[in-house]
């Protein structure tokens, strides 16, 4: 299998594309199905599959949001302090609400 440097190297579908050009939106770090849903008009199956589909590009975060929905993001994003803060912040308030 080809190693690819990014998703732009690599998905040509314009379904697909519509999908990663909205977790590359600078104004999210992280975001749900339905939110992608939303901003892409795709349908949250739709969406779904084409997060499924390209592991290599995609990661999980390790905390849902509020709401307990699995939240997504590139890997080209990497990790930084906001969201390690992010991350820290759920974690600390998941332990202190049980």
């Amino acid at each position: 299998m080809p190693i690819y440097r990014s998703w732009q190297d690599h998905i040509e579908n314009p379904t697909e594309r519509k999908v990663f050009e909205a977790l590359e939106n600078p104004s999210w770090d992280f975001r749900t199905i339905e939110g992608l849903s939303k901003d892409t008009g795709l349908s949250k199956d739709v969406v779904k599959g084409v997060l499924e589909k390209y592991p290599q590009f995609i990661r999980r975060s390790p905390v849902p949001d509020p709401e307990g929905r699995d939240l997504y993001t590139l890997t080209s994003k990497g990790g930084g302090l906001r969201e390690w803060y992010s991350t820290t912040r759920a974690f600390v308030i998941k332990s202190t609400s049980t």
